[in-house]
């Protein structure tokens, strides 16, 4: 398992590396600091719109004010299920992907605040300003006992905490019915899907003992191809739904599998 140390040095390298910046970044068609669209002339790539250069056969860019400081809120819904990983644990890409959004959010001098949350408040952290408090919480991401909670996430009255409107990134594996519809409707929601490929691509098993993660309750696994077949049918529905109702709610989404580079993937969500 990786230590805090290992996933904090790594998050700052990469974000200096990359040039890795949320302001930029989140910045989309509606968003925080957006003024309005006009003829590209030489000006950054990324500020595009493809949609007008569609409709109107010439190159458009957004214009943005100076970029402003952000609110950006970390929700991090802590489950049994990602004590989980075939190539890293579910809870250290997690860690990971904290440790990127938040030194960069303080880089930028953003306000910057992170929840932990599972079937209760677990803890609640708001406008971190330095290093050390986001090494303290990537420590602490890695040292929650998480086997036996669940997420609850209909039970927390949220938007009490945000009187600014908010950049927030929910992580969790999502394999749980979550509704954030409450939370994206006056905010930016980025739903960040941890993900395993080995338990969304099963290999046939027979005859091991198993605990569930969520209520330690033990029992006997079997994997057939049909019971692999009916159990990928049921992940597919369930997946399927996740992201409908993302798109109902206009929430930003992507999955971040174990072996992936999270800062890439990140980007690749943000930037969609």
């Amino acid at each position: 398992m990786q230590t805090s140390r290992e996933i904090f040095l790594k998050a700052k390298k990469n974000i200096f590396n990359s040039k890795f910046g949320l302001n930029e970044s989140l910045l989309k068609g509606d968003g925080l600091d957006f003024r309005e669209i006009k003829e590209y002339e030489n000006e950054d790539l990324r500020r595009i719109n493809w949609k007008s250069t569609a409709k109107s056969g010439s190159l458009k860019t957004n214009v943005f004010n100076e970029t402003k400081q952000m609110n950006i809120v970390f929700i991090f819904l802590l489950s049994g299920g990602l004590n989980f990983g075939s190539f890293k644990l579910k809870i250290e890409l997690g860690a990971e992907i904290l440790g990127l959004i938040g030194l960069n959010s303080i880089y930028q001098k953003n306000s910057f605040h992170t929840m932990f949350l599972s079937q209760k408040y677990e803890k609640f952290y708001l406008n971190l300003k330095d290093e050390v408090e986001i090494y303290d919480l990537i420590q602490k991401a890695l040292n929650f006992e998480i086997l036996g909670k669940s997420v609850d996430f209909d039970s927390f009255e949220l938007n009490k905490y945000f009187s600014q409107k908010a950049a927030v990134f929910v992580v969790s594996d999502f394999l749980d019915d979550i509704d954030l519809s409450k939370i994206a409707f006056k905010n930016d929601v980025y739903a960040l899907i941890l993900r395993d490929k080995f338990e969304e691509n099963l290999d046939i098993i027979s005859d091991l003992d198993f605990i569930d993660a969520s209520n330690f309750k033990s029992f006997e696994l079997n994997l057939t191809k049909s019971s692999i077949k009916k159990y990928q049918e049921i992940l597919k529905a369930h997946d399927e739904k996740m992201i409908e109702h993302f798109l109902e709610n206009k929430i930003n989404f992507g999955k971040i599998y174990t072996d992936e580079d999270a800062i890439l993937s990140l980007l690749r969500i943000v930037r969609a």
